[in-house]
């Protein structure tokens, strides 16, 4: 593709100069050649910026993106226990070994391996996840083995307020065993930790699918949720809500966002895959009207909850698909928001946002493949990629964010 027809793909002056003052780097991690978790350790970190920086470029080429202004990779504030989550799994690294819980073993869907001094999470999450497993080994409890369906426990999952300093645990088992509550609490309290406990809980999942899921959960310590500030907001995030996971990254990614549309001021806003509110919750400020929409229930409450935590009354949150809700409500925004999972829009919602015909549209990404994807449909409806700017939220893995201000050509 010519220049002419890829637009201004080259990174500004200021973008470049940041990757090269990006030169940092950490010690490499014990587990590197055999975890899953992170696919960049051992290279220098100005060299994953570039190796980002090239895949966001190699996307938007192969489908013929036409860019206004491409701003380029801008690095992560932190690059250590940058992570506010962690999904552990229970497993054995070796066939019919001892217990483990941890990651999944690189190219390995069976074996679980423990990621001992983790450089990308937080010391308390290392701790309570060695305690967690020392205990539960002591106990004689099985684990959920893939194939059998079959044992008890399964996921560890673990949540931290970076600003508010609260650890949220969530111990993930099937029914197949009996839980002793009271020690499991007693157990947690007792940990040296750095931060505070803002609940414990445990929840009951018997589905066939290897995930954190929830049938049922029962809080037995403290509450269900943690909070988080940001963007001189607060935000209450619960146990399945959907979340940013590198906080201050997050942060600096949506106010750079926020910049991008400033036709939103005193407007009538759509946002979609809205999460726990956060973009809803800053936009409300201004707007005149914003509307969230997010399928995940937990989501849903959380957002809801948060517009009360911070006063704001100009704002509605519906539980549902994206383009169900679209087609049900009446009339149409001013501006539209997105801000989807990894798969992108679905082919009906983004049909339909097309059909509104707005001017701008703020697209929020976490996949530079299905953002231009999507991007290619706007494209060829009569939408150009005015301006874009990708974030390494999440150094020494391959993931990308994205923010990218999409507008309407003239007629």
């Amino acid at each position: 593709m010519s220049k002419e027809s890829a637009g201004n793909l080259e990174p500004d002056m200021n973008a470049e100069q940041s990757r090269k003052r990006s030169d940092r780097t950490i010690e490499v991690c014990p587990h590197a050649e055999i975890c899953g978790g992170c696919t960049y350790q051992g290279v220098p970190y100005d060299e994953q910026l570039e190796i980002k920086n090239t895949f966001v470029l190699e996307q938007l080429l192969r489908q013929n993106i036409r860019c206004g202004e491409y701003i380029g990779m801008k690095p992560s504030p932190n690059l250590t226990a940058y992570r506010n989550k962690m999904e552990y799994s229970f497993g054995d690294d070796i066939k019919d070994g001892p217990m483990t819980l941890g990651l999944h073993r690189k190219k390995s869907y069976m074996s679980v391996i423990e990621p001992d001094d983790c450089r990308i999470v937080p010391k308390d999450f290392d701790l309570i996840r060695r305690a967690v497993l020392r205990d539960m080994t002591a106990r004689g409890h099985s684990f959920r083995h893939k194939r059998t369906h079959r044992g008890f426990l399964r996921n560890l999952t673990l949540r931290r307020g970076e600003r508010t300093g609260e650890i949220l645990i969530n111990l993930i088992t099937s029914s197949d065993e009996v839980l002793n509550a009271e020690a499991f609490v007693s157990l947690i309290q007792n940990l040296p930790l750095e931060n505070e406990i803002a609940g414990i809980i445990h929840t009951t999942y018997d589905g066939r699918a290897d995930t954190a899921g929830c049938d049922s959960y029962k809080v037995l310590y403290g509450k269900d949720h943690y909070f988080e500030e940001m963007l001189g907001l607060r935000f209450r995030v619960g146990a399945y809500s959907f979340f940013q996971t590198n906080t201050s990254a997050a942060e600096t990614l949506f106010e750079d966002a926020l910049k991008m549309i400033p036709g939103a001021t005193s407007k009538k806003v759509y946002d979609l895959y809205c999460g726990a509110g956060t973009i809803s919750l800053a936009l409300a400020r201004s707007a005149a009207e914003v509307t969230g929409i997010e399928i995940i229930e937990d989501s849903v409450i959380s957002a809801r909850e948060n517009a009360q935590i911070n006063n704001l009354k100009n704002c509605t949150f519906i539980r549902g698909d994206a383009f169900e809700v679209l087609e049900a409500l009446e009339g149409k925004p001013d501006v539209i928001v997105v801000d989807p999972p990894r798969m992108g829009m679905h082919p009906k919602a983004l049909k339909k946002i097309i059909s509104y015909d707005l001017p701008e549209i703020l697209y929020i990404s976490c996949n530079p493949t299905t953002f231009a994807d999507n991007m290619a449909v706007l494209q060829v409806n009569g939408y150009k990629l005015d301006m874009l700017r990708a974030y390494d939220n999440f150094p020494y893995t391959k993931h990308i964010e994205l923010a990218a201000r999409i507008i309407r050509l003239p007629s």
